[in-house]
């Protein structure tokens, strides 16, 4: 009973321990043996005497011994009835008194055997332990797994011999907690029973920090459990061959118990585990069994507690973790769930406090709590989420809501949400969204915005709103669809236009249709036409005039009287012969015979008619080849017949440019009279001039360009002679036979038409139209006659301008109205066309025939202007006009005016044909030459003939007879003969003397000889005139009378043609005036000066370097130490180097361009041998560079001497191994401070220790200053040291006693020895020891230990001392600890013993904490005791060692030496301190003394020891160093820097000597152009002087002369480039003033946009009359203010295109001043163009002002209009006011006001600008008047440049200075 009550009271205590426990903080089921309770999981794979009995023997050493059993294991065991049955049950401990009775035994001989344990479920697996009945197997593994038996892992490996039975296996110790290593120490042959293996699923010797981790986790649990037994222990027996008995029968696997703890897995939320589902035990639940299911705690749920109870998923799972549960939480669901899962998602997003997720919400709600409504219902805002009827259901028209019905499912405020209230689409309302909104129609449940808008145009609608089903708008006036968006046909402009749709009006002529665009109006244009409505020619193109078919009648064939001829050929055969009436591609015409005179093979002039009364007198006719060239025919004679070759046809320009006219006497019938234009008179005719034709004559025009098929008219252009009236008959011959429908269907057309020449008017238009039509060719014959025709021989005469062929408009079909015609009489659109010169057409005229020309071109027609005789490429749009440049005339700009010829790029020139030597004022238009005078030469017959000067009064040349011609102005003679010169060849050129003004001959000087002979070598002679002796003026580089020696510094014989005197070539190194410096004849250098020889001194002198060339020659600077001896004199003269280089010859390892450095690696150059090597040791040393001079290599720290190869000065040792610090007190020694080969210190006197470093006895401590002590101590020394021998002399007496009596002073030492015993005894046998008892043993221990370190450092064992000191220190510390637990067990005995019941369990669990807690040291000293039993074997070899050294030595010497072991002194040495101190008191420390982090001390700051001042040194030599190094690197920075500047320095000479060749190139570069200049002039000079050139050829060559313009200089050129820069600045305002009004011009169409919002707005007002009457005038206002504001748009858009010109123009002007920097002759060329366009930019500034003025004159006007609107707004409002005001109405009125205050704003705004940019123009214009004037100066400054060079080439031509 009292045992019973003490278990219920332990369990009671458990349990409440197990809840308290687990309310607080993790818990974990208690462990047990896995294997009660599971037998029947438990198998082997061999098994002794299963199937029968079996026989076994054991290994026995006894004779009477059996050694021989049965195994029967068929039945299970029984201790009575069957104990030979040893199945694997039998290890299931049992702790029972068949413990050693029974076993598990496998099979005989068999080596692999497994056991296998398969649990239930996942358990945690805490150790296993094997304890054999026979030898441990010689091989095993240990596997584990955790899916119940699917894989396998191995736990551990065990093997007696790793290596071999598991070769790839690591062993030793696991560096990781998870590693798989083989072990040897379960493996051993011994003992041969009751051996143990021992397996931890955890190694102790690692920390855990995380148990929970995956990787420990899969340690620590296991599903099944298998050991592998694979090798068997044998004797060796088993080779031999078989006796009486099997030795296989001795070796099996046999095994008394197996223990597997561990517990079932519950992730530290359970305390208890009960049976799993469907599992029982060998008796239903056998005591003591481990149960696999966990009685989960916080809310877990699982077979181990591994997932949270279902409901509680608010927060993840975890396992519960030392003091934190880490439990699971309910889910909260309001009520409306029972189930829930975890979310991370949620979990994470709200803060990682919350993340349960209901499922399967109730009651129609939904959400992560089901704290919401579901779709299609709303929360009832009376009742609170939790209640069941909180959700009730959506009433809302599905078609008409958002998501099919769905509402608002709460009310909140702050969003404005109401619960129930439906969510209507965007354009629908209602309370349940059930009807569609205003302006909108059709409901549809597929529609997302539930109607469709109206979408009725504003602008064509009556109203925005529809037909709620249909969606049919009210449309507007010429407005259709069903949205009110388009136009009618042929109608535009609705939405972009303000007037609503508005008719297209096409042009008629100018597009195919009058369809247009409705967004735009843009009409379909014909071919090159633009503009909206097809009525403007594209750039490059324009409209042609009536009068554009012209035909000139200079340019047509002349016709007899009254007659007509077919073959239109201006020259005829002879009349013999027969003509063919029509030329074709090649006509054959016969040749009158050569007798025949040219003047009469046409007896006719122009007349094919034969002789008779009316031939007239022959003319002059042109060469006939020409002719018909110039008519388009090659002409060729072949066998007496001409051929004629139709060429290609040109162009009407290329025809107009060959064709001239024809000269003809005053007797032809038709004559080409030219007239001159004039500026200051109008131009009444066209072409060039008339064709003068006498009464009865006609002419032919050819036309066939025709280009439609319609009616003409003919126009004839004329002038009368005289008063009288003519007429002219027409006729017209087609080529063919009509092919049109237009004109195959007219009257014949040859029918005569008369028109009547009246002497008032100069046109005549003839009233029957003539039907022509497309590639068919006509002959228009028209003969003239004066009216009365009364005289047939009259000679009056008329002159012809041209034939016009007018269109007749109202042949063309479908044109135009009849209207239109009558308007096209009415205003005589054909007489003011068909005049010439400037004219104005009315606007109805030039419509009508601008359409017109569209419609016969098919489209605008191209320009053509001539590039050549045209400004621009671009025409007048009406007329096609060109801008033509000077001189220049013809729609195309392709002829020269009368007057000027040279067409070209520059235009024509004006003939300037000089009045005083010309017949007329016209030129050739070609060649521009005039008619001069008989006397008169000259292309402007302005010159003199050959031999004649003084134009207009020509006189003889006066050249003494040595020339014929002379300049024509000045008369200065040219190519004057008989080696003469001068104005008028009065003397002799140079090189010759005489006198020509007396008529004698020049003659040559002989200067040795004579100038042409090549022996000349002066530049003039004289006769002197008193001895007539020759004089000869030398030229320079030659002396001598006559010019025949070289000067001195020159040589050269001068005996043959081609010698000359040439400078000697001497380098510049000879002193020029010295006469004997050079040899004269040869030009050898005999005195070369700077250091130089050589035949041309070009060399240095030996000894010297550089370049002779550039007087640069130094002297070598060899270093004689370093340099080759050979190459230096023995004389004090210089070494020999390279003359080039300097390099000087140096000596074997020795460098620099004087030898005076050796090389890296060598050093002593004082030897004069070269350099040698510096041999430094390569182990002992840093490199093998030495100091240069001393031989020094750097050594590492110990070493020495020059080569490093001995030690340093305070160390000793073998070199070549290691050089030991000596550590003698440098204060103590003197030299040499140690031995170098014992380390022994040399101390001084007075000085005595093992460094040197303490005063010797006899003398004074005060170390370093040892002073002899006083004599009286060598006396008491001596005394003293008698006395020490006979005491030792009484010890060896009292030693050597035998009779083993003491003397009476020992009794008391051995009284305290025996105490000591007697305490040692007692503490041996007492079971527990006092602190104060185990402080004792510690202090002794100490003691021991110090000696041990001072006895093994004086052996030189430190290191093994060294870890057996560690060891100790382990060992003391584990001392510690234990004492600490004995005290903490004290005390609890003490506690317990007064509260023992309560202490019970606690006792036990601490008693098993701690069993456990040994056991792992016990397993974790393993390691140790293998080491420390290694160190043992190893301490013990080396005092067998020691032993062997010193077995020679008596032991009286090692007593001596042992005594002579003074620590103290040794402290005092190495650290500075005594050792008599404790590690406390001693400042410097000592031996054994350890600082706080455990580390040794010794030493210090202040502390004189050894180690501090080694340490003191060291830090120096690390700072010293360290601040070699920062020198060695600022030198080498110092260095760097040196060879950047040497660089840089060497970079500028290079530049500099480039900058110097470039700068002499650049003077050659000049100097051959001076040169070349200088020949030109005598070339050009020669030319014009020679006589047989022709004039015309001098005249050219003196015109390009004049038209070569020298440049600017480049001051100028900067200043004009400056000038264009500031006046392109200011060009850059025009863009900025562009940008301003365009953004003016958007601002103005978003107020008219807002405008008509505002009128659709207005429309919607109520119906009332006077509100109507009001409305509508303000619609009239507005409509005012629309048309004012489009005026100002259209002003604004006029200003910009203005700009844009002005624009245009001025980048012309800059591109042409640009063009200064090449040549001024451009400048001169374009000056006046620039002026023009200045001037034309004036105009267009003032242009776009006046538009500017208007812009602000009309949004002045519109600023009254708004005005005006606001007081009709005011009057309405108070009209309104007794009515009763609409609020849409008012609201809408307001609007009204406010968009028109902002109008009149935005106006004044526009109109502030529009002033902005008119001031800005005006400075514009002012900046362009200066820029003319600018340019004016510089015209004239290039007049006068020109005028100078005119001069100067005139002052070149002549001579004249």
């Amino acid at each position: 009973t009292k045992l019973a009550n003490v278990l219920s009271l332990l369990a009671l205590l458990h349990f409440v321990h197990t809840q308290d426990e687990c309310s607080y903080s993790s818990c974990h089921p208690v462990l047990g043996d896995l294997l009660i309770g599971r037998s029947a999981h438990l198998s082997a794979s061999s098994t002794c005497g299963l199937n029968g009995p079996k026989k076994y023997c054991i290994i026995g050493y006894l004779e009477g011994e059996q050694k021989c059993f049965i195994c029967d294991s068929r039945l299970p065991y029984n201790r009575l009835s069957n104990p030979y049955s040893h199945r694997i049950e039998n290890v299931i401990a049992t702790f029972g008194p068949d413990e050693k009775k029974k076993w598990w035994q496998s099979a005989n001989g068999v080596h692999s055997v497994s056991i296998q344990l398969d649990l239930e479920t996942l358990f945690q697996f805490s150790h296993l332990i094997l304890r054999f009945k026979t030898f441990r197997p010689a091989a095993m593994l240990v596997e584990r797994s955790t899916d119940y038996g699917r894989t396998w892992k191995v736990f551990r490996y065990f093997a007696q011999d790793c290596a071999s039975t598991y070769p790839n296996i690591p062993t030793g110790q696991a560096q990781r907690v998870e590693d798989v290593i083989c072990e040897s120490r379960y493996s051993d042959i011994e003992p041969s029973t009751d051996g143990e293996v021992v397996l931890k699923a955890l190694d102790p010797n690692f920390e855990i920090e995380n148990p929970y981790s995956p990787h420990i986790q899969e340690l620590i649990t296991i599903t099944n459990l298998r050991i592998n037994f694979t090798k068997l222990h044998t004797l060796g027996d088993t080779l031999l061959g078989r006796g009486q008995n099997d030795p296989v029968e001795k070796y099996y696997y046999a095994l008394y118990e197996m223990i597997v703890r561990g517990s079932c897995f519950c992730n530290g939320h359970a305390s208890q585990c009960i049976p799993a589902e469907n599992v029982r035990g060998d008796v239903f639940n056998v005591e003591g069994m481990v149960h696999g299911r966990c009685v989960c705690e916080h809310n877990t749920d699982g077979l181990n507690c591994e997932r949270c109870k279902d409901f509680y998923n608010d927060v993840p799972w975890r396992p519960a973790e030392g003091s934190q549960v880490n439990g699971c939480r309910e889910c909260n669901c309001n009520g409306h769930s029972t189930r829930c899962h975890f979310d991370m998602a949620v979990y994470q997003a709200g803060g990682s406090i919350r993340g349960g997720v209901c499922d399967d919400c109730q009651h129609n709600t939904m959400g992560i709590n089901c704290d919401q409504c579901k779709p299609y219902f709303y929360q009832d805002p009376l009742r609170l989420i939790t209640d069941p009827q909180a959700c009730i259901s959506c009433n809302c028209d599905p078609e008409g809501t958002l998501s099919d019905g769905m509402c608002q499912a709460h009310t909140d405020p702050s969003l404005g949400m109401i619960a129930g209230r439906c969510l209507c689409k965007e354009n629908v309302e209602g309370m349940r969204c059930d009807r569609c909104r205003s302006g909108h129609f059709r409901l549809r449940a597929d529609d997302p915005l539930g109607c469709q808008s109206c979408r009725c145009n504003p602008l064509g609608s009556v109203s925005s709103t529809c037909d709620a089903v249909t969606g049919e708008c009210i449309c507007q006036r010429l407005v259709t669809g069903r949205l009110c968006n388009q136009c009618f046909p042929e109608h535009w402009g609705l939405g972009s236009n303000l007037y609503g749709c508005s008719p297209c009006d096409c042009d008629i002529g100018g597009a195919h249709n009058n369809l247009c665009s409705s967004t735009d109006g843009q009409c379909e244009c014909l071919p090159n036409i633009v503009g909206r409505q097809c009525n403007e020619p594209s750039p490059g193109y324009f409209f042609a005039p009536l009068d554009y078919y012209l035909y000139e009648a200079e340019n047509a064939q002349p016709l007899g009287e009254s007659a007509s001829l077919n073959l239109s050929l201006p020259c005829y055969p002879h009349p013999n012969f027969t003509t063919p009436h029509k030329i074709d591609s090649k006509i054959s015409v016969s040749l009158v015979p050569l007798s025949v005179p040219y003047q009469q093979w046409f007896p006719i002039s122009w007349l094919s008619s034969p002789p008779g009364p009316s031939i007239v007198k022959p003319s002059i006719l042109p060469n006939c080849d020409m002719f018909y060239r110039q008519r388009g025919y090659d002409f060729k004679v072949e066998n007496g017949a001409i051929l004629l070759h139709k060429l290609k046809k040109r162009s009407l320009r290329q025809r107009r440019q060959v064709e001239r006219p024809i000269p003809l006497n005053q007797d032809s019938p038709v004559q080409v009279v030219f007239r001159e234009r004039s500026t200051d008179k109008p131009t009444t005719w066209t072409g060039p001039g008339f064709a003068r034709a006498l009464d009865g004559a006609g002419l032919r025009f050819t036309i066939n360009n025709i280009p439609y098929p319609m009616d003409f008219i003919i126009a004839i252009r004329y002038e009368p002679e005289s008063s009288e009236d003519w007429k002219a008959v027409i006729t017209v011959n087609p080529n063919g036979i009509p092919k049109s429908d237009h004109c195959r269907n007219k009257l014949p057309i040859q029918e005569v038409i008369t028109v009547p020449l009246t002497a008032a008017v100069r046109l005549a238009i003839a009233s029957t139209p003539v039907c022509l039509e497309p590639e068919m060719e006509y002959f228009i014959d028209i003969y003239v006659s004066q009216s009365s025709g009364s005289n047939l021989q009259s000679n009056s005469y008329i002159l012809v301008d041209s034939l016009g062929l007018i269109p007749r408009i109202a042949s063309l079909e479908n044109f135009c109205r009849k209207t239109e015609l009558e308007e096209f009489v009415k205003y005589e659109c054909i007489e003011i066309a068909s005049e010439v010169g400037s004219r104005t057409l009315p606007d109805v005229c030039e419509k009508l025939i601008s359409s017109m020309s569209a419609r016969i071109h098919n489209g605008a027609v191209q320009c053509r202007c001539n590039p050549q005789g045209s400004v621009s490429p671009i025409c007048s749009k009406f007329g096609g006009q060109c801008q033509c440049k000077t001189n220049v005339i013809g729609r195309c700009c392709d002829t020269c005016t009368t007057g000027s010829y040279g067409f070209g790029p520059n235009g024509c020139s004006s003939c300037d044909c000089d009045p005083r030597g010309s017949i007329s004022s016209i030129c050739d238009q070609l060649t521009g030459q005039c008619a001069c005078r008989s006397e008169i030469y000259g292309r402007r017959c302005d010159q003199c003939q050959p031999g004649y000067f003084g134009f207009p009064n020509c006189r003889p040349c006066q050249c003494n007879g040595f020339a014929e011609l002379c300049d024509p102005q000045t008369g200065v003679c040219l190519n004057c003969r008989g080696f003469t010169t001068g104005n008028n060849c009065e003397r002799c050129i140079d090189g010759y003397y005489g006198t020509p003004l007396l008529r004698q001959p020049c003659r040559p000087c002989l200067c040795p000889d004579t100038p042409d002979s090549g022996r000349y070598f002066a530049y003039s002679c004289y006769q002197d005139p008193r001895n007539q002796e020759l004089i000869c003026n030398c030229l320079e580089g030659y002396t001598g009378t006559h010019c025949n020696k070289c000067p001195a510094g020159s040589y050269g014989a001068l005996q043959r043609p081609g010698d000359k005197c040439s400078p000697c070539p001497c380098s510049n190194n000879i002193e020029k005036a010295d006469p004997n410096a050079c040899n004269t004849i040869t030009g050898e250098c005999l005195k070369c000066l700077y250091n130089t020889y050589g035949p041309n001194c070009q060399y240095c002198k030996p000894g010297y370097f550089g370049s002779a060339l550039n007087q640069d020659c130094r002297r070598c600077a060899c270093n004689p130490l370093g340099t080759d001896p050979r190459s230096c004199p023995t004389s004090y003269e210089a070494c020999e180097c390279d003359q080039v280089t300097g390099q000087c010859p140096c000596l074997p390892n020795v460098i620099g361009t004087n030898c005076g450095q050796c090389d890296s690696g060598y050093w002593n150059l004082d030897s004069g041998n070269g350099c040698q090597n510096c041999d430094c040791d390569p182990q002992n040393s840093l490199s093998n560079q030495c100091n240069q001079f001393t031989g020094q290599c750097p050594c590492r720290l110990g070493y020495g001497g020059r080569r490093c190869d001995e030690c340093q000065e305070n160390f000793f040792g073998n070199p070549q191994f290691e050089c030991i610090s000596c550590n003698c007190d440098l204060q103590g020694t003197q030299r040499p401070v140690c031995d170098k080969n014992t380390g022994i210190c040399n101390c001084k006197v007075g000085v005595t220790g093992k460094l040197c470093d303490e005063c010797a006895r006899g003398f004074q401590q005060e170390f370093p200053v040892c002073t002899r002590c006083h004599p009286c101590f060598d006396q008491w020394d001596t005394e003293l040291g008698s006395i020490s021998i006979t005491l030792e002399k009484l010890i060896m007496l009292n030693s050597s006693l035998q009779d083993g009596k003491l003397q009476p002073n020992y009794d008391k030492q051995l009284k305290q020895l025996e105490d000591k015993l007697d305490k040692i005894q007692t503490i041996l046998n007492s079971p527990f020891l006092s602190v104060d008892e185990f402080q004792n043993v510690k202090e002794y221990f100490d003691n021991i230990r110090r000696d041990l370190v001072f006895i093994t450092s004086d052996l030189c064992i430190a290191d093994a001392s060294f870890k057996i000191s560690n060891e100790t220190d382990r060992l003391h510390e584990f001392h510690d600890e234990f004492q600490k637990n004995i005290r903490e067990e004290k005390k609890s005995v003490e506690v317990c013993e007064l509260f023992k019941a309560s202490c019970s369990y606690k006792d036990i669990r601490k008693s098993y904490e701690k069993s456990l807690a040994a056991e792992k040291k016990v397993n974790g000293t393993d390691p140790f005791i293998i080491n420390s039993k290694d160190k043992r074997n190893k301490t013990i070899a080396l005092l067998n060692n020691i032993t062997v050294l010193r077995n020679n030595e008596s032991p009286e010497k090692l007593k001596k030496k042992v005594k002579s072991l003074d620590v103290v002194k040794l402290n005092n040495i190495l650290c500075g301190e005594p050792g008599n101190l404790s590690c406390s008191e001693a400042i410097c420390g000592g031996a054994l003394c350890r600082n706080d982090d455990g580390s040794r001390k010794c030493g210090g700051l202040n502390c004189t020891g050894a180690l501090s001042l080694a340490k003191n040194v060291f830090d120096r030599t690390v700072h010293t160093d360290t601040l070699i190094r920062n020198l060695t690197r600022e030198l080498r920075d110092s260095e760097n820097q040196i060879d950047e500047v040497k660089r840089i320095a060497e970079d500028a000479k290079n530049k500099a000597s480039n900058l110097s060749d470039k700068i002499a190139q650049i003077k050659d570069y000049y100097e051959k152009e001076k040169e070349q200049t200088k020949a030109l002039i005598m070339n050009v000079k020669t030319f014009l002087t020679d006589t047989g050139i022709p004039p015309e050829d001098i005249e050219k060559v003196a015109n390009y002369v004049l038209s070569i313009q020298p440049p600017k200089t480049p001051e100028q050129l900067n200043d004009l480039l400056k000038q264009i820069k500031a006046f392109m600045s200011k060009c850059d305002e025009y863009e900025n003033d562009i940008n301003k009004l365009k953004k003016q011009a958007e601002e103005a169409e978003k107020l008219l946009k807002k405008a008509n919002e505002t009128q659709i707005a207005a429309a919607n007002l109520p119906d009332l009359e006077e509100l109507k009457n009001n409305l509508e005038n303000a619609e009239k206002t507005q409509g005012k203010v629309r048309s004012a504001l489009n005026k100002t748009l259209n002003d604004l858009e006029d200003v910009n295109v203005k700009i844009s010109k002005t624009n245009d123009t001025v980048e012309q002007i800059n591109d042409k001043l640009m063009d200064l920097n090449n040549t001024l002759y451009d400048l001169n060329q374009k000056i006046d163009n620039v002026k023009n366009k200045t001037e034309m930019n004036r105009q267009q500034a003032e242009e776009a002002k006046e538009a500017a003025e208007a812009a602000q004159a009309n949004a002045t006007e519109a600023n009254a209009l708004l005005a005006n609107v606001t007081s009709l707004y005011k009057t309405l409002k108070e009209q309104l006011k007794g009515k009763g005001e609409p609020k849409d109405a008012i609201k809408k009125a307001k609007d009204l006001q406010t968009e028109a205050e902002e109008l009149l704003k935005n106006i004044t705004k526009k109109t502030k600008r529009l002033s902005e940019l008119e001031q800005k123009i005006t400075h514009l214009n002012k900046a362009k008047e200066d820029k003319a004037k600018q340019i004016e100066a510089l015209e004239n400054q290039v007049i006068e440049i020109k005028k100078n060079i005119t001069s100067a080439t005139e002052r070149y031509a002549t001579c004249t200075p």
